[in-house]
């Protein structure tokens, strides 16, 4: 399998974490979330992949929520009744 490109001959896609986030969330939480500090912590052998990065003013993380256990396929985003009722991936 290629290292840049990680699909098989039958079109799956093979994921390898970069690195990790260390927050002080520990569950479920809506709200108030620009006030916590999260850290992204990257694993040492991508260093050199960052050379240049300070130059830029924003980067965009792509993260696996890995310890989902279950889910809702629709929910009143933030918990809020008064907005309509949604498809889980239209309230972000």
């Amino acid at each position: 399998m290629h290292p840049i490109f990680p699909i098989d001959n039958e079109g799956n896609i093979k994921i390898k974490p970069l690195g990790y986030v260390k927050s002080p969330i520990k569950g479920p939480q809506t709200g108030g979330l620009s006030k916590i500090e999260t850290e992204v912590v990257l694993n040492d052998d991508v260093g050199k992949c960052l050379d240049g990065i300070e130059e830029f003013s924003h980067i965009v993380i792509i993260y696996w929520l890995d310890r989902i256990t279950s889910y809702r396929e629709k929910c009143y985003p933030l918990g809020r009744k008064d907005v309509p009722f949604l498809g889980m991936l239209a309230t972000r």
